[in-house]
């Protein structure tokens, strides 16, 4: 084995990793709250130097330094143009939440460095370093992708009374609501996102699939997608019930605002 890979397959590596899948696709989900918030990022932060350090052992003390530095830069509102030109390339769509209690976890570096120091006497598993490294990969690349909250297929939908499908959309927008015609490629619904952004003051905006007009019932399938909250932060911490009170909510606030009301504009 390299001996600088060997860090790959160490205990605390491999510890670090796990704590880091985990919370990403397990706890976050199941118990939201700050504990899971911060945890990310202490894992994230222990094994993303150690890693880069294994690959460029000549580079282990830059790489701490702009680990650190580059975190501070990416938790800030600084990033935000940086992440909207890398999101226009339709390449990986990625996304943060700026949070800066969040760089308490930089006090994990000097643990990290320390450890990288001493990875000659560290403990290892039976384990190629190409199977920790690969996930690794994964991780990074899964923390960095957004979480996007939708509705399931059949729990949003409604048949709207109305003309035809543009005749509705028309009267979303005469009704004040801010509609724009948002681009969802490989879809099958490719052609038929709008999107609601001023719908609620908690809600930063709604996607709306609205299909054909259906010419024997005289209505417009419209089927509730994704949401986002403009409490990035809140949302980020809430559990998986909190998540479907939150559904519910924006249901009842669809209804009250959207249907009824335009409901009560068609003969």
């Amino acid at each position: 084995m390299n001996k600088n890979f060997k860090i790959l397959s160490s205990r605390w590596f491999i510890f670090g990793l796990f704590i880091l899948l985990l919370n990403d696709f397990i706890l976050k989900e199941l118990y939201g709250n700050w504990i899971t918030g911060k945890l990310s990022d202490f894992a994230g932060l222990f094994i993303f130097p150690l890693f880069w350090s294994a690959l460029m052992p000549k580079m282990k003390t830059k790489i701490f330094w702009m680990t650190g530095i580059t975190f501070i830069f990416w938790k800030s509102h600084y990033s935000q143009s940086l992440i909207d030109d890398w999101n226009s390339l339709n390449l990986m769509t990625i996304s943060r939440v700026v949070d800066y209690s969040d760089l308490i976890a930089l006090t994990i570096l000097p643990v990290a460095f320390r450890f990288e120091n001493l990875k000659g006497r560290a403990l290892t598993v039976k384990l190629s370093p190409i199977i920790p490294l690969l996930l690794s990969v994964f991780a990074f690349l899964a923390t960095s992708r957004p979480k996007q909250e939708c509705f399931n297929e059949y729990d949003g939908k409604y048949n709207i009374a109305h003309y035809s499908r543009d005749s509705l959309i028309n009267d979303l927008k005469q009704s004040g609501l801010s509609v724009n015609f948002t681009k969802y490629n490989n879809t099958r619904y490719d052609n038929e996102h709008s999107e609601i952004d001023n719908l609620n003051d908690s809600i930063s905006n709604l996607v709306l699939i609205i299909g054909d007009f259906n010419e024997k019932n005289k209505t417009v399938e419209v089927s509730l997608g994704c949401w986002g909250m403009k409490n990035m932060v809140l949302r980020e911490n809430m559990s998986s019930k909190e998540l479907d009170n939150e559904r519910e909510y924006i249901k009842r606030i669809f209804e009250e605002l959207v249907v009824e009301k335009i409901e009560k504009n068609v003969p």
